[in-house]
């Protein structure tokens, strides 16, 4: 009598050489996980620095394109200021004759001129103090020398023409006399 029945394969009794090419599968497909886990997180790290370095390129053009703007709109502040200056210089000379025929017409001469320094100051265009002030090339432009009693050298004696800072930056130097 034969015996072919089979008995009912339990994993823990096969026999080792069958277990090996199990095992090894398992290694291999654990190797494959491990492997492509690592390319997933290499990839996530490399899309996370690309991420974080448009954020700062992106932070960085918006503080140059705001910077910019500043600076485009005090150019033009600065060339406004220049083109109105020389107005505001013959409206200050204009008030500073004696002979006044119209006093009503000299006050509204007046009005206007302290309306343009009020504006300009609304806008941060200030004017030197140069009078009686020690000579600064970086705030006068000196055109004469004077000798005078009683006043130490390199001292302004008197301002010819008026001068300007815009944001503390000199847009226009005083032009003055200067003591010897």
């Amino acid at each position: 009598m034969e015996n072919n029945e089979q008995k009912p394969v339990n994993p823990d009794e096969t026999p080792e050489e069958e277990r090996r090419p199990e095992e090894e599968a398992q290694r291999e497909e654990d190797s494959r996980e491990a492997e492509v886990e690592q390319i997933e997180k290499e990839k996530y790290d490399e899309l996370e620095d690309r991420y974080i370095r448009l954020q700062a390129d992106y932070s960085n053009f918006r503080r140059r394109s705001t910077e910019q703007s500043v600076r485009l709109r005090e150019m033009g502040m600065e060339k406004l200021a220049l083109d109105i200056l020389p107005v505001l210089d013959n409206f200050e000379r204009a008030l500073e004759t004696e002979d006044v025929g119209d006093e009503k017409f000299y006050e509204g001469m007046a009005m206007i001129a302290d309306q343009f320094r009020k504006e300009l100051e609304k806008n941060e265009i200030v004017e030197i103090d140069a009078l009686h002030a020690p000579f600064d090339p970086n705030l006068h432009h000196a055109v004469m020398l004077e000798e005078k009693e009683g006043v130490e050298p390199d001292v302004v004696v008197e301002v010819l023409q008026k001068g300007y800072t815009l944001k503390e930056r000199v847009i226009r130097p005083a032009m003055v006399k200067v003591s010897k």
